[in-house]
């Protein structure tokens, strides 16, 4: 079967989430015959129903939350419901980090007992099973909350999503080291004077040119990221380093087995 994600929203930070300029839907991933929902944050259930064709949450085999902010997870419990059939029907698996279950807790316990797997991600764990689908973890991400980026590995494509984090030279290494595909960046933020737990558009491209993905994604964009015009950034990266950048929008939908392959030098 086919593998793509499907962006269900593309905004990111306060602001643009509370007017929801763009949407936080999170993505929705099928890797062969395998579903699994990443990051439900506000509106992901409407936006996963109102997508054409829909996509249906009783297919999904997980939903996988890379840290417990509200633009990540909000609709989690929602989405366990919707996949479960409001509870009726016990199936599936959420793995989150540890702090998204016990403290302050975005996974309500009623919630939990509606699936049949629930797992804690730790930094550099894995393999993860989910179906056809192995996942594994990075290191421990410098953010507010327990943080982990996700690397997806399936039939021999490798898919990474970097979430929210701060710059360092060993998150950089870490990223290239798994030499993903497919790279999901998460870059908040245009610029900034002052150290913040967010990618700036200038260490996100720092970071790809490190790593040297086949394929790069740029995606939950604040304000200013907006303002600056992402589609032309990441032409500009392109142009520069020739490979495929691209930068997301809501509905976008990437058959990655077509693009990596048409990517690859």
């Amino acid at each position: 079967m086919p593998s793509s994600v499907l962006f269900l929203g593309s905004g990111g930070a306060r602001f643009v989430v509370a007017r929801q300029l763009r949407a936080s839907g999170g993505m929705w991933l099928r890797l062969g015959g395998t579903q699994i929902h990443v990051d439900p944050g506000p509106g992901a259930l409407v936006r996963a129903l109102s997508n054409v064709p829909p996509c249906n949450p009783r297919e999904l085999d997980a939903i996988v939350l890379s840290h417990k902010h509200l633009d990540h997870s909000s609709d989690v419990n929602a989405v366990i419901e919707a996949m479960t059939s409001g509870g009726f029907r016990r199936r599936g698996a959420v793995l989150a980090p540890q702090d998204a279950f016990d403290f302050e807790p975005v996974v309500l316990p009623y919630a939990r007992r509606f699936v049949e797997r629930v797992e804690y991600l730790q930094a550099n764990g894995g393999p993860y099973r989910i179906g056809e689908v192995e996942l594994f973890t990075s290191s421990q991400h410098v953010h507010a909350v327990q943080t982990y980026g996700l690397h997806f590995v399936h039939a021999g494509l490798r898919l990474s999503y970097l979430p929210c984090a701060r710059y360092t030279d060993d998150l950089a290494a870490d990223y290239a080291a798994r030499r993903p595909d497919v790279l999901i960046v998460n870059v908040l933020r245009y610029r900034d004077e002052t150290i913040v737990d967010h990618l700036t558009w200038p260490l996100a491209c720092k970071l790809v040119r490190d790593g040297r993905p086949t394929v790069v994604v740029f995606q939950h964009f604040g304000t200013k990221m907006l303002e600056a015009e992402p589609p032309k950034l990441a032409q500009s990266l392109e142009d520069e380093l020739g490979l495929r950048a691209i930068a997301a929008y809501d509905g976008l939908e990437l058959d990655l087995e077509t693009l990596v392959p048409a990517a690859t030098p």
